[in-house]
Formats: C-alpha cells, sequence, structure tokens
C-alpha cells in the first residue's frame, strides 16, 4: 500500500525555537498555507485522488473556509495537534488540551468525529501508553505518530489503549536509514535514489509493509519566506527543491496506486 498524507500548516510552524515562537508571533507572520493547500487540492483533483489531511488546530481556528474546501472535496481529516508540540515534551494534561483543543475545532467545522491523529514530527514512541491511552480515550482508532528504527513488529501495529485498540501506521525508514518518503528528505533525496527505494523498498503484494507518504503545504512553496527566527539550516531546508517537489511528486502518484489512512485501516482489518 502507498498512503498519501498531508501535515496542514504553515512554513513558520516548525520545531526550532519552539521555545520564542506562541500564537501571537504567528499571527505576525506572512501565511501561506491557503494558496499551497489549494495547489494540493487541485493536483489531487486532476490526479482523481484522495488522501488523508492531518490539520493543525491553529490552522483551522485561523483558516476555516480551507478546512471546509478540504473536507468538501471528500478527503480524510486528521488532526494534528493545536499548538504543535512535540508530543513527548508535553505532560499527559497538557498533551490531552492540545488534542481536545484540535479535535473540537475540526468537529466545529466539519461537523465529524475526527478519528485519525499525527504527533507534529512522529514524536510518539510506541512506549509512550499514556499518550495512546489519552488518543483512545478522546476517540481515535487510527494513528500514524511514530517513525520506526526498527522493525521487530510488522506494521502496522496494533496498540492496546484499555480495552480499545489503535492501529499504528508508523512512518517507515528505508534500508539507508532514511524516511525518505515525505517532506525535506523527499525533497533532498536524488531522483535516481527516489526511483531505486520507492522500486524496491515495498514488494508487491506484501501488505504488512507500506509506504507512507507524507508532505507540508512548504514543500511545494517556492516563495517560503526567509526567517531570521530560524537557522540558515532551517531557512535552507524550507526552500530546498520546493519548485521540483510536486511534479516529483505526481510522477510518483502517477504510477503508485494510493489510499487514504482510512482505506489503509479498513484493507488491514479484513
Amino acid at each position: 500500500m502507498t498512503i498519501l498524507t498531508f501535515d496542514i500548516e504553515d512554513w513558520f510552524h516548525t520545531h526550532e525555537n519552539r521555545q520564542y515562537f506562541s500564537g501571537h508571533v504567528w499571527k505576525e507572520l506572512p501565511s501561506r498555507v491557503e494558496c499551497n493547500t489549494v495547489r494540493i487540492l487541485e493536483m489531487l483533483d486532476e490526479l482523481e485522488l484522495k488522501a488523508t489531511f492531518f490539520i493543525l488546530g491553529w490552522v483551522a481556528q485561523h483558516h476555516p473556509e480551507l478546512v471546509k474546501r478540504i473536507h468538501a472535496a471528500g478527503h480524510e481529516i486528521g488532526a494534528h495537534s493545536y499548538w504543535h508540540h512535540s508530543a513527548t515534551l508535553l505532560r499527559a494534561n497538557d498533551f490531552e488540551k492540545d488534542l481536545v483543543m484540535c479535535l473540537s475545532r475540526l468537529h466545529d467545522i466539519t461537523g465529524d468525529q475526527i478519528t485519525a491523529y499525527r504527533a507534529p514530527g512522529f514524536s510518539l514512541r510506541l512506549k509512550d501508553q499514556w499518550a495512546f491511552d489519552i488518543l483512545a480515550k478522546n476517540g481515535i482508532t487510527v494513528d500514524s505518530s511514530v517513525e520506526l528504527t526498527g522493525q521487530k513488529r510488522k506494521p502496522p501495529i496494533v496498540v492496546e489503549a484499555g480495552d480499545k485498540q489503535i492501529i499504528e501506521f508508523p512512518l517507515l525508514k528505508s534500508v539507508f536509514g532514511i524516511p525518505y518518503s515525505g517532506g525535506g528528505y523527499f525533497r533532498a533525496i536524488p531522483k535516481i535514489l527516489h526511483n531505486y527505494l520507492f522500486s524496491n523498498e515495498v514488494k508487491a503484494g506484501n501488505n504488512e509493509k507500506y509506504r507512507l507518504l507524507y508532505f507540508h503545504p512548504r514543500d511545494f512553496d517556492p516563495k517560503n519566506p526567509y526567517s531570521n527566527l530560524f537557522t540558515l539550516y532551517r531557512n535552507w531546508l524550507n526552500s530546498y527543491s520546493t519548485d521540483t517537489c510536486m511534479d516529483r511528486l505526481k510522477s510518483i502518484l502517477s504510477t503508485h496506486n494510493t489510499c487514504t489512512i482510512g482505506e489503509a485501516t479498513a484493507r488491514y482489518k479484513t
């Protein structure tokens, strides 16, 4: 399976210098999330594909019409936290408050109960039972918040959370130890290596392995602003190969069948 997902956050929603960032600062920065997400939606319409959109609560709060547009186009809506904090840096009660804020905002806009979640930066670990318990308590049944460095357990993974279960679709690293299938890694890896990885990492007919494509609106924006709030490396990464990323992704999408994370869950259960 090739699971197609997008994390809907703005160019300034990163983990660098997070201690200096707040919603007050964000409101003063030029937003690019709406125009870039519309480009994603137009690409998916062109290719007649559906995807899972993990939406940041802060973005939903400030761009509700964008959420409505994603929902009206028939895409799956998931939660991506409210404030974009790394999950394991939060205390349990703060993690739950952040989750509930995001879920409530998305529910108010779409009318749907949100059942899929992704932590910022794939920052959960399988050993973080407290977090999975909170996710299950609040109606999450599918998660994609873990980055696997080893594969002692074949994914997807069933995580027991009290009397409930969460299906975890972790981000899988390649044989070279990098998560090649999204974000800055996708943009930085040479095309010839991409072709090799996408041809060999997942064997046909093996439903226990999958690709997890994950992108952000900023990955497709050649006009990402430069900011002195970021390091030189983060500014470089925010702009590297953003002008060719969409064409490269479209090439992959035209040759690989994709599904939403909800569809992947249904296949797994059957």
